[in-house]
């Protein structure tokens, strides 16, 4: 091999981290820390994020939805995970499902007559699902709890986007509960969110198949909320009975895996906008998705006119599977969030709030589905002091825009977008109650780095090493010759002198 860029070096990592033998024990010693100790040490941390969420009509976020009145929920997971911490590049297992569900809002929100449907959609997309569903069962709790727009009366209907980008022969499978389905009303009501499905199929290029009616529902956030209510519900995937997916949770499950390639000598601008096959399967789920949710909240027509696009769906798997510093997601963001764009793309449920994965799905769920607004930056950021914005139904966003054909290479034309696009918290309700061992909710907990310090040692040059042989040497020779004359002289230099009396 040949010789490493950098100078050869001896390297000592010294690390302290607490751990704890469990939740429960990690999280007593710091509950302890905090009552007593001025200066608190915390040994560990929750798993913490945030849910995103968005509506088709907007929803007043400080108040409640009438209690009569029902909504479709749709929705999906965002993180992954891997056996090594902060590897995940989910491609099968998050992945293509939130892009999927993405294209279906921008699509949804796009088609003609939307603004009128007699019910609303709700579009979730769930943190830390990897770890016993912290997402969608913290959203269940404030759904009970009353600390959420909505309550589980209201939901309606209840779709669920599983593990889609491997289809085989263009193939989803609806999964439903069969549980649940013993119910006469709740078999009723299935029925019909199967019939809303075959029916958005027809034209979209996937093909719809139910695996059958004894078979359980797959791993799915769907799961909690039937454990608080019998909804009727279904769940779309790629697999029928065991997962196509062979690197689930795994560090391999990359773009690859899902079958994104392109084609040689294309610049990163030329792969953000080349269109995939994997692009175009996307897109038909997130087709099929909008087309039944435009049916299901009560549009009588024109649902065969929705198409997700393809272009966006290459886009966001690009961005999110390959780099995130790209031109497309740079003109999204806000001018103070420019850190959270990286060319490796991790979808890890954080310990603090929000990872990179939730504030980008969150802008880019809000450029997708929102408007842009004729306001200016002071305006933008603070809402509340504009007449008729609306900041309780609303979220605003003063993004980067696009760059400016007109001006020079790096100049941007910025703008203001409204949205309903909004985070809820993804914090097990076992740490609001304080039951760390609780069987009944997530109780993951990460221990917390005290401190991290590396020392480098470098490997000297020859010459320096001869030189410091030498000096040593020299050294040793006038020690050796100040310990012989010092010994030669001892009796002068240290003798006793004599007795004054004698």
């Amino acid at each position: 091999g040949s010789a490493p860029p950098f100078p050869l070096c001896a390297m000592q990592l010294l690390s302290h981290m607490h751990a704890a033998a469990s939740t429960v024990t990690c999280m007593r010693r710091s509950s302890l820390q905090s009552a007593f100790s001025i200066n608190p040490e915390i040994v560990c941390d929750p798993l913490l994020d945030y849910n995103v969420w968005s509506s088709l009509h907007p929803i007043n976020s400080s108040g409640k939805v009438d209690p009569g009145q029902q909504l479709i929920l749709a929705a999906t997971r965002l993180d992954s995970r891997s056996f090594f911490w902060n590897v995940a590049p989910g491609a099968e297992g998050s992945v293509g499902s939130f892009v999927a569900l993405l294209a279906a809002a921008q699509a949804l929100q796009a088609a003609p007559g939307s603004r009128r449907l007699p019910r609303n959609v709700l579009f979730a997309f769930f943190q830390g699902e990897t770890f016993d569903y912290i997402g969608s069962s913290r959203m269940v709790f404030d759904m009970e709890q009353e600390k959420f727009p909505l309550r589980l009366e209201n939901i309606g209907a209840f779709l669920e986007l599983g593990q889609v980008a491997l289809q085989n022969d263009s193939v989803l499978w609806m999964h439903t509960d069969p549980v649940s389905r013993r119910n006469e009303s709740v078999e009723l009501q299935v029925r019909a969110v199967l019939a809303a499905l075959l029916g958005a199929g027809s034209g979209s290029g996937v093909s719809l198949r139910e695996p059958g009616f004894s078979q359980p529902l797959p791993p799915s956030s769907f799961q909690r909320f039937l454990r608080s209510r019998q909804i009727p519900g279904v769940v779309l995937s790629d697999h029928r009975a065991a997962f196509r997916n062979r690197y689930f949770q795994s560090l391999y499950d990359t773009a690859e895996n899902i079958g994104i390639h392109y084609p040689e000598g294309l610049t990163p601008e030329e792969q953000l906008e080349f269109v995939t096959d994997t692009a175009k399967a996307v897109a038909q789920v997130g087709t099929l998705l909008a087309r039944a949710l435009f049916t299901l909240a009560g549009g009588a027509e024109g649902a065969e006119s929705i198409q997700a696009d393809p272009r966006t769906v290459t886009r966001l798997l690009y961005g999110f599977l390959i780099n995130s510093n790209n031109s497309w997601f740079q003109s999204l963001i806000k001018p103070d969030l420019k850190g959270i764009l990286g060319p490796f793309p991790q979808h890890y449920v954080a310990v603090s709030s929000p990872a990179n994965t939730t504030q980008l799905v969150q802008l880019v769920l809000a450029n997708l589905t929102g408007t842009r607004v004729n306001l200016s930056r002071e305006e933008c950021q603070n809402p509340g002091k504009t007449p008729g914005s609306q900041p309780e139904l609303y979220e605003y966003w003063w993004v980067q825009g696009p760059l400016d054909p007109a001006g020079n290479s790096s100049s941007r034309l910025p703008g203001c977008v409204r949205s309903s696009s909004r985070l809820a918290p993804a914090l097990s309700p076992a740490f609001e109650l304080r039951r760390w061992d609780s069987r009944e909710y997530s109780t993951w907990t990460e221990s917390r780095w005290k401190d991290i310090r590396a020392r480098i040692f470098l490997v000297a040059s020859r010459e320096l090493e001869l030189l410091t042989l030498a000096l040593g040497v020299l050294v040793l020779l006038l020690s050796l010759l100040c310990t012989f004359l010092i010994n030669a002289k001892a009796a002068l230099l240290f003798g006793i002198p004599p007795d004054p009396g004698s």
